[in-house]
């Protein structure tokens, strides 16, 4: 069975300039995957290579030597200038190629939940599975409105974690910190707010929780109030915050990496 890279000059030939123009695509998408992932085959670069000679485009004029690395960058940057704007779930990623740090950095976020309080944006959230999943923390609990897995937009920017992390759902906030404070948890709130300590001087507690606010309306006053600690993340810039996606990796990475208590 041919590869379904495989073209006759001839047969490409007769194709209409549209035609080669999205099968020189397709080439190069399955070119850069298979780069990424290192499974190339020298069948797929010379036919890169014939594609290119037959539209006259230079830059894949010749490909031999050229390392995985190299040859997957030379496919995105061509791809980039002359296909649609790239998609988070358009980047491949290896699976299972996390490294064990040390039974205690596993312990500490094995004793770690995240509390995502009324979040608006489903690719925020799908971030945040992301993360989790990378750290390896033990639950995420989604409170409110916050989406849920099986949205579409949550899905893909989760990239396949959404089954590799516990997930738990609350009609709101209160309960489930009332649920984390009777399971004997710390209570971390990451707000910016003016009572707030560093996330990076904080000596942590574990088992514990983590509340993330609204994209917006951050975390509503009251809860603040029944948390044990509210910690922020110093800027320096015009903006007074980070995007919540991100601001939680920071101090996900803090909490387990940095000045913590080592877990019971």
């Amino acid at each position: 069975m041919k590869p379904i890279y495989h073209f006759e000059k001839a047969k490409f030939l007769s194709l209409s300039s549209l035609q080669q123009h999205n099968a020189f695509i397709n080439i190069l998408r399955h070119l850069e995957e298979q780069a990424c992932l290192q499974n190339l085959s020298p069948e797929l670069i010379e036919m890169v290579e014939k594609m290119a000679n037959w539209m006259d485009i230079r830059e894949f004029g010749s490909l031999e030597g050229a390392s995985p690395r190299d040859l997957a960058l030379a496919a995105a940057d061509w791809l980039i200038k002359n296909d649609r704007p790239v998609r988070d779930e358009d980047i491949p990623i290896y699976q299972r190629d996390g490294e064990a740090w040390g039974l205690q950095k596993r312990e500490s976020a094995s004793q770690m939940v995240v509390i995502l309080s009324s979040l608006r944006s489903a690719f925020n959230t799908g971030s945040i599975f992301r993360t989790a999943e990378c750290l390896g923390i033990a639950e995420l609990w989604l409170c409110g409105i916050t989406p849920k897995p099986g949205e579409r937009a949550l899905e893909k920017t989760a990239r396949d974690t959404v089954q590799r992390v516990k997930w738990r759902i609350f009609d709101n906030t209160r309960d489930a910190v009332s649920e984390a404070k009777a399971q004997g948890r710390t209570i971390y709130a990451l707000e910016t707010a003016g009572t707030a300590r560093q996330v990076f001087t904080m000596e942590y507690q574990f088992p514990n929780a983590i509340i993330l606010g609204n994209e917006a309306l951050g975390i509503d006053k009251a809860i603040l109030d029944i948390c044990d600690h509210i910690i922020s993340i110093p800027v320096q810039g015009w903006k007074n915050s980070l995007n919540v996606g991100v601001a939680f990796a920071v101090c996900a990475y803090q909490m387990i990496w940095g000045c913590s208590s080592a877990p019971n």
